[in-house]
């Protein structure tokens, strides 16, 4: 099969040597490669100073600066840049002090072509893989930073502090919370701010695989196992291990893969399908359910036990109608996450738009907020979000008769957003009160807050109760 070499790979030749160092340079460039020269260390050194090189292949004996000289400048200067070595059977022993000090590989001459272009292949690859590794984690630290997990809510932030606590230790996870507000974001905060960020998350939805292949497909099977089992399969706790299993909808697995799991939670080992051996796996659970697991537990439909081992530090997120006040920043965060490309940027809400938004009871959580966001950026036409397809619209509100509420652009955000948490405030006052008939136990109830609240919140916005109670 034909090798491509990508076309931006910049190979800089460096021997004393002109004739050696000629032909080594038209063999490099009939592979492919942008090859460059230079008869000497410091000419060389001139060479990476002025423009672009991704490997450097260099005579060890040269003068005035020999290789490995070279070799200690080039890392002082330029330290992800790697060089190979070239050098005779009597100044090996210096070759592989070289690649003590860094050097990535080293020829002997007299070597034949096909060596030496193996090795470059090989150099450029390693380098290409590390780079790619940088970038991956240069991706994973942005995703899935902290700030990212976007909240100003106190009850977040008592939960970014557990995750801060939990996530250098070993300790089992258990993530409790509605459909949508995140669970598998905190998983992924848990994992990638730990000692085993660098090895595998592995992600399983309990409740997406059917129960006969759930054991299976966390815990393997040998081929001949089963009917259909017709090769040896590594279960994801082998295959993520030294990393992460995410157990998402933890409280859907069968009561037989209960136990397994209840095996390795204890002992740190599996068992194979069809093979009694037992195998050590180094492998952290985190698992998360948007269900009572107590309760299951009082059903017999959950284990007791297993239900102590997951529950060891347990992480609740509040549904997104206790933190109301997130609503102007969230949406803010999605606007600017899912700019359309060739497409005027929306960069803002209507405040008719954000009181409907802070009316809205969020069944689907933070999840279902930033779908309707992505739908709105895609009808609205200006650069502005003016009406929002919220399953109802508050009582007394139409698009024509927007609040009178601050501008974004025009006033601090922390005012903008008391103005709007009031005014939402105001509106769910009004609405219990007239639910309820301007009975105040009924609509204290109602709002989950007591008597002296209430009383204070209708004398703060002079609300005129008997009106309700016509």
């Amino acid at each position: 099969m034909e090798t491509i070499v990508p076309a931006n790979e910049h190979i800089l030749v460096v021997d004393d040597d002109e004739h050696f160092r000629k032909s080594l340079v038209a063999l490099l460039k009939d592979e492919g490669y942008s090859v460059a020269a230079a008869s000497s260390g410091p000419a060389a050194l001139k060479t990476i100073s002025e423009t672009h090189v991704d490997l450097i292949v260099s005579d060890l004996v040269m003068q005035p600066m020999s290789g490995t000289q070279l070799l200690t400048e080039v890392k002082r200067t330029f330290p992800e840049l790697q060089m190979i070595l070239m050098t005779g059977h009597g100044s090996i022993q210096n070759a592989v002090e070289a690649m003590r000090e860094g050097a990535c590989d080293y020829l002997t001459k007299p070597f034949k072509n096909d060596e030496l272009v193996i090795r470059v292949r090989r150099a450029l690859q390693e380098k290409r893989k590390s780079e790619e590794l940088e970038r991956l984690r240069a991706v994973v630290e942005t995703t899935y930073s902290f700030g990212n997990i976007v909240s100003q809510n106190d009850k977040m932030r008592q939960a970014f502090k557990l995750i801060r606590q939990v996530a250098e230790t070993d300790v089992t996870v258990l993530i409790l919370g509605e459909t949508g507000t995140g669970k598998e974001l905190v998983a992924k905060a848990i994992h990638f701010n730990s000692p085993r960020r660098e090895n595998p998350l592995i992600t399983i939805n309990c409740s997406a695989i059917p129960e006969n292949l759930l054991e299976s497909e966390l815990f393997g099977h040998e081929k001949g196992s089963f009917t259909g089992a017709s090769r040896q399969r590594i279960g994801k706790f082998e295959e993520a291990s030294g990393g992460t299993v995410f157990l998402d909808e933890i409280a859907d697995i069968p009561l037989q893969v209960q136990t397994k799991l209840l095996r390795f939670l204890q002992e740190k080992q599996i068992d194979r399908i069809g093979n009694n051996t037992s195998i050590v796996v180094d492998t952290r659970v985190v698992a998360a359910t948007n269900r009572n697991l107590s309760e299951m537990v009082r059903d017999g439909t959950f284990r007791e036990d297993l239900y102590y081992r997951l529950n060891v530090f347990p992480i609740t997120l509040p549904p997104l109608r206790d933190r109301l006040d997130d609503i102007p920043l969230l949406a803010e965060y999605f606007l600017k996450k899912h700019q359309l490309p060739n497409r005027q940027r929306v960069d803002g809400l209507s405040p008719s738009v954000i009181h409907d938004m802070m009316n809205y009871e969020w069944r689907g959580n933070v999840r279902e907020l930033e779908n309707l966001i992505k739908r709105a950026m895609i009808k609205t036409e200006g650069s502005t979000i003016i009406e929002i397809d919220l399953p109802f619209r508050p009582e007394g509100h139409t698009s024509e008769a927007p609040l009178e509420l601050p501008s974004t652009t025009k006033v601090p955000y922390k005012k903008y957003l008391d103005n709007v948490v009031r005014d939402a405030e105001e509106k769910f006052l009004l609405r219990a009160l007239k639910e309820s008939k301007g009975n105040l136990n009924q609509a204290a109830r109602m709002m989950d807050i007591d008597r002296k609240t209430i009383y204070r919140k209708i004398d703060e916005y002079k609300i005129d109760v008997t009106k309700f109670r016509e």
